[in-house]
């Protein structure tokens, strides 16, 4: 190579020839390099003996093209003399897919394979197989990758994702920390990759942003926080300048970004708009670009996102007032205290805390901003539990703006509980941990649930389980401090208060009395990490969820009968409906009778009754209804007379599952939370109830799916 002398055209040429593995004719080759094929043709001679000179041989066919005759070795030697290094750089799969998403991202004309064979020094079949891998990201990032023949590839997908994907690109191989030193120009390379960043790799990623772009905007941010008394926290700051530099870029470019109108006139009246006009006209003159009033909304966005140390939330906050920061950060802290057990009422800290992280996410959310947490995996990993919890505090935020909340931000939110949680011992606020039972576990005992879950602040419930089947196992392992059943349990280790399942005012009374008996006793629950479900078991669980709902949908019957003077003649037509053998209706109808005797199940103030049991007699589970043309008096748990019109009718095998009997006796408490699906039992439109019925089943399904 020291003596022998070539140009561009015949190095390019040559390293294009051994990348490739197969015939290749002069068209394709002069076509990606963007010269005629007569050009190529002149270089052939000078292609032959250079190649004749490091041992390997060019061969030709006419109408076929033209192929380098050597191994793998010795191609791969000519490369590197090419390239003026005998011990080339070999990039991991990670890195070429960064370079090659980054190249992407960048570039607004198609991109030629051979352009990233030549970069990354691999052959065509690596850079496909490495664009195949790198199709699901762009997705992610709502972004579609075309491949097209002969022309390249290139990205199709509005400028705001371009941007969030360049900036993602970025977070996803630099952490925050390491990102402020490379802006500030803070680390060299020799403690850059002892930190884990592929020297060569970081310096690609951020030539998305120009590294003089960054100094200057450093000075302006810098220069503005001085100004305005506006100080921006860390990560605030990074993130700030990657956008104004990404927007930057983009803008010098063509790429410009459009706001909605009627948002930009409402991000007009905020205090950072004047922020970003002011950072806008110095972003003018340092550059000698226009920032059109898009660009100017697009980081007034970004400012109102970050988070600063002074004047966060002030009442003319258009997204979320504190008021209401206030109010949604105690709800959560109320959730969290059932959840634990823990008292955490009184944290200052942890009140101040949420009120500041929800200010700032929920903007962020509102205006379509990323949230990210560099703690997620870990959190994810090793705190199941407060996840779970955190899960669900989330929830009150959701249906507050309306918004699904990102794992990113829900693990926030545990960040605040967990350490609040750890200081909380000296502050133990009774949270009684309490099982619900009933003779199936499946009726009655899912309404009186649903009403002291409405009642009740201090009460968790842990679970509704069968009277029948209580184990002293799982009393003392889930820590139950005492048992609300709608029917007499005998001989039981824990205190029993036996209620009606619509919950009277007596009822009430005695729960009340067991609550005071119970504060004399040093009531604490430990706190437990929740056992990572496996993947299988899960799949096991779906599946007894999945042939549950398939059996009540299809068991389901809803049908008008005359001359029913009695809940006995009730039962009767029920167990006829269900079982068509006489034995066997026979045995259903006693199971269905012994159950009512054991407590009233009239549902008060609704004009039905609910009667259920399990039984050996049937092998799948059945809902259904029976509508009466006569109104029958009962007499409900007051021992007052009322009129039913409707007789709902649940049973089960007597060996089902625990799953099982969820599904069954979630739909009990549909039946008062769903006032459609009971309207429409009642007058008896049965297609209209399987829709319902459809419907509460597939929601309970998903919810399973997604926990």
């Amino acid at each position: 190579m020291k003596d022998y002398r070539i140009n561009l055209r015949l190095k390019n040429i040559l390293q294009y020839i051994c990348i490739e593995n197969d015939y290749i004719t002069i068209a394709k080759i002069a076509k990606n390099l963007g010269v005629s094929g007569r050009t190529v043709i002149r270089e052939i001679p000078e292609v032959e003996k250079f190649l004749k000179q490091n041992k390997v041989s060019l061969d030709k066919k006419t109408g076929v093209g033209i192929k380098v005759i050597g191994t793998l070795k010795e191609k791969q030697t000519i490369i590197n003399l090419l390239n003026g290094e005998k011990d080339d750089k070999i990039y991991s799969p990670k890195e070429r897919k960064n370079i090659i998403i980054s190249e992407l991202l960048q570039n607004q004309e198609p991109v030629k394979l051979y352009n990233f064979t030549k970069t990354l020094k691999v052959t065509e079949a690596t850079i496909s197989n490495d664009l195949e891998k790198t199709d699901s990201w762009f997705k992610r990032h709502k972004l579609n990758l075309i491949r097209k023949q002969g022309l390249g590839v290139y990205l199709v997908g509005e400028e705001d994702h371009i941007r969030k994907a360049m900036v993602s690109l970025i977070y996803e191989n630099t952490n925050e920390s390491q990102l402020l030193g490379l802006i500030r120009q803070n680390l060299d390379d020799s403690i850059v990759a002892d930190q884990g960043i592929e020297v060569s790799s970081r310096n690609r990623l951020l030539n998305l942003i120009d590294n003089e772009t960054i100094k200057k905007i450093e000075l302006l941010v810098e220069t503005l926080e001085k100004e305005r008394n506006y100080k921006l926290t860390d990560s605030a700051f990074v993130g700030l300048i990657v956008h104004i530099a990404l927007a930057i870029e983009r803008v010098k470019k063509g790429d410009k970004i459009t706001i909605n109108q009627e948002f930009l006139e409402e991000l007009k009246k905020c205090q950072e708009y004047l922020i970003a006009s002011t950072l806008s006209v110095n972003i003018s003159k340092y550059f000698k670009i226009e920032i059109p009033e898009d660009e100017i909304g697009y980081i007034t966005m970004h400012i109102k996102g970050s988070k600063h140390y002074k004047d966060r939330y002030k009442a003319g906050n258009k997204i979320i007032g504190s008021f209401e920061l206030i109010k949604l950060s105690k709800e959560i802290i109320k959730v969290a205290e059932i959840e634990t057990g823990k008292f955490l009422g009184n944290n200052e800290n942890l009140l101040n805390g949420l009120v500041n992280h929800l200010g700032t996410a929920i903007t962020r959310l509102k205006m379509n901003l990323d949230i990210r947490n560099p703690l997620l995996e870990e959190i994810k990993a090793n705190y199941t539990d407060l996840m779970r919890i955190s899960t669900k505090c989330a929830e009150i935020v959701e249906n507050h703006i309306g918004i699904k909340m990102p794992e990113a931000e829900i693990a926030f939110i545990a960040m605040h509980l967990g350490a609040a949680i750890e200081n909380s011992q000296t502050f133990i606020k009774p949270i009684y941990k309490v099982a619900i039972a009933c003779a199936t576990g499946m009726g009655t005992s899912r309404l009186l649930a649903t009403r002291i879950e409405s009642e009740y602040d201090n009460i968790h419930i842990v679970d509704i389980i069968s009277a029948i089947y209580i184990e002293e196992s799982f009393l003392s392992e889930n820590e139950i401090d005492f048992i609300i059943s709608t029917v007499n349990i005998d001989k039981c280790l824990k205190p029993v208060v036996k209620v009606n399942p619509l919950l009277f005012q007596e009822d009430k009374d005695k729960i009340v009395t067991q609550i005071n008996d119970l504060k004399n006793k040093n009531i604490t629950h430990s706190y437990k990490k929740a056992k990572n479900i496996r993947f299988k078991d899960k799949l096991i669980s779906l599946n007894v969820y999945s042939g549950a709902i398939m059996q009540l949908l299809d068991n389901f019957f809803l049908k008008e009968v005359s001359n029913i003077k009695n809940v006995d003649e009730l039962i009767s037509e029920a167990s006829k409906i269900i079982e068509k053998n006489p034995e066997v209706e026979e045995t259903l109808r006693i199971a269905l009778k012994d159950r009512e005797e054991k407590g009233n199940t009239v549902v008060t103030g609704h004009e039905m009754i609910l009667l259920h049991c399990r039984t050996d007699v049937v092998q799948n589970l059945y809902f259904g209804a029976v509508k009466l043309s006569e109104c029958l008096e009962c007499t409900n748990g007051e021992n007052k007379v009322e009129n039913i019109k409707l007789g709902i009718i649940m049973i089960a095998p007597e060996d089902s599952s625990a799953l099982q009997i969820e599904v069954i006796g979630y739909i009990s408490q549909m039946l008062l939370e769903r006032a459609d699906f009971l309207k429409y039992l009642k007058s008896g439109e049965r297609d209209y109830a399987f829709n319902e019925l459809n419907d509460i089943l597939e929601k309970f399904y998903k919810r399973k799916v997604n926990n």
